[in-house]
């Protein structure tokens, strides 16, 4: 159900819109980044083998900004 107003973590994802990574190992253990048609700049993100559980939601801008650090190697372990 949406709601009215919707914010970023009431915002409808767009079923059909989930996009597996081309990395997808050969078990398909791998991660999927949905659209909120509402919200143009967020963006969601699931672990593609527990699609029922709760998406990760964010800016794109979150997300290159992660994604980069990773690359980089910028993030330290625990």
């Amino acid at each position: 159900m949406s709601s009215p107003h919707p914010d970023l973590y009431t915002a409808d994802i767009d079923p059909g819109s989930w996009h597996r990574s081309t990395y997808t190992a050969n078990d398909g253990n791998c991660v999927e980044l949905g659209q909120l048609p509402t919200i143009p700049e967020a963006i969601a993100v699931r672990d593609s083998w527990y699609p029922e559980r709760r998406a990760l939601r964010g800016s794109k801008n979150a997300l290159r900004e992660l994604t980069e650090a990773v690359l980089a190697g910028r993030l330290a372990t625990a």
